[in-house]
């Protein structure tokens, strides 16, 4: 039969491959979009094309993924139209590029990653949201915490960059790490200390380590914690920016309005004032730093400001993303006159003062008939209806358990209205799982209608 013939060719596909990756790029690129085209043609599965990608980019060293990569980002249209079952492949094959890159080499790849991803999945998918705003508290910033020669200079000829002062500036790294360990006092108290002395000791280094606007491919360096290197780094300019911006984004955690920041992170008005007078001194220094600082301020603030509104829309729950209505018809509505005519009963028109609702009131003259109207009936297909839940439940699908459809008070309340109409045999089957919760048995309940959907429709 054609499934039959789809698995001998899926099998070829995978099994050809082996001897095609050690070729050129441009005989791997041809092998790929064979495999594509075989797909659109009806020659094998849907998903025979991108698991023939996966496996290209598993075999290949980085350099060479580099490079084929590109063949993807031409493909990303086509990618975002497909189904998400082979979006999924996309998703798995990109993540683990991004796990075989150097942070500190490979940053440039890792960008183009983010950026076709970007482009094949909508704004609002889950399973790329931090929904609960939780942090890597794995991300521990190592340096030398030994308490010996503290007061001692360093290499420099500023007396007042000592190992102390080394010491002061890599333990704010934990406070960036975990932000809301802050609302302890004595936290508090430490915080506030080390970004007064960071800010102290960068004042007098503002004007120096200037150097020429480069058009040039910029390195996204990984900063070592070394303390024979903190005299370089101070005369960094990059490095002073990385800091001060870092804690601009603490700022800006603290007092905005964020979801699922703990109740017991309340700043106190002077608190407030302190972050907001911080803030200020932050912009200043960042202004008078070369090259180009003014520039780079109005970028930051500008960066912090999209920053904002995306946590506003996380907080509203991701609404879908729509135009705002246009202003100049608002305004002609709201200045239009409103003349009130009484209803003539006796006419076969009724006249509601609004030509919009005249319409919609007149369309049926006999409005229990229309309410009765078959095309009211707005019931859903139960297969149309759980078709995102089978996908995601699917083992292949790579979402994760805590953002299923399933976990939606108001998802399972309506697939039950649905089932109670239209598939009440199925109420057989959590009689016979009574030790289940019932978010498991609708989820056994989806899956069985999926499993015979697709027995039904030869897709087994």
């Amino acid at each position: 039969g054609i499934n039959a013939e789809y698995g001998c060719l899926d099998v070829a596909f995978r099994k050809a491959l082996l001897n095609k990756v050690l070729a050129t790029d441009q005989v791997v690129r041809s092998y790929i979009e064979l495999s594509f085209e075989s797909s659109q043609a009806g020659y094998c599965s849907a998903s025979t094309p991108y698991y023939v990608l996966a496996d290209v980019f598993d075999c290949l060293t980085l350099d060479r993924c580099q490079e084929i990569f590109s063949y993807v980002e031409e493909k990303s249209a086509l990618f975002a139209s497909e189904a998400p079952a082979n979006r999924n492949v996309v998703l798995r094959l990109c993540n683990d590029l991004i796990r075989r890159c150097s942070k500190s080499i490979n940053t440039l790849f890792c960008g183009r990653i983010q950026i076709m991803l970007a482009k094949i999945f909508p704004i609002s998918e889950r399973s790329g949201l931090n929904l609960q705003s939780q942090f890597n508290l794995e991300n521990i910033t190592e340096y030398n915490t030994s308490s010996d020669n503290s007061e001692t200079p360093m290499d420099t000829d500023s007396k007042e960059v000592t190992f102390l002062f080394y010491q002061t500036l890599w333990s704010i790294q934990d406070y960036f790490r975990n932000p809301n360990q802050i609302s302890n006092d004595a936290h508090w108290k430490k915080m506030e200390d080390t970004v007064n002395e960071i800010c102290r000791i960068f004042e007098n280094y503002k004007h120096e380590g200037s150097c020429p606007v480069s058009n040039e491919e910029a390195y996204f360096a990984k900063f070592l914690t070394s303390e024979r290197l903190l005299t370089l780094q101070i005369s960094d300019s990059n490095f002073r920016r990385h800091i001060l911006v870092q804690i601009l984004t603490l700022f800006q955690y603290l007092t905005g309005d964020v979801k699922f920041k703990p109740n017991k992170l309340v700043l106190s008005e002077p608190r407030k004032f302190w972050i907001r007078d911080t803030t200020n001194k932050i912009y200043s220094i960042l202004s008078d730093t070369p090259p180009e600082g003014d520039k780079f301020v109005q970028h930051i603030k500008s960066i912090l400001k999209y920053e904002e509104k995306w946590s506003k829309w996380k907080n509203e729950g991701c609404p879908a993303l729509s135009k705002s209505p246009d202003k100049t018809l608002q305004a002609k509505q709201k200045n239009l006159k409103r003349t009130v005519k009484a209803m003539d009963l006796s006419s076969e028109k009724f006249d509601m003062c609004n030509q919009t609702l005249s319409d919609l009131w007149n369309i049926c003259p006999d409005n229990l008939a229309a309410c009765q109207d078959s095309n009211r009936k707005f019931t859903p297909e139960t297969f149309k209806f759980f078709e995102d839940a089978i996908e995601q439940l699917e083992p292949d699908s790579g979402v994760e358990k805590e953002y299923y459809l399933t976990n939606e008070t108001a998802f399972v309340w309506r697939s039950l209205r649905l089932l109670a109409r239209q598939s009440v045999p199925y109420f057989q089957h959590i009689q016979n799982t009574k030790n289940l919760t019932l978010t498991d048995n609708l989820q056994n309940i989806i899956m069985l209608i999926g499993k015979e959907y697709k027995k039904e429709n030869g897709m087994e």
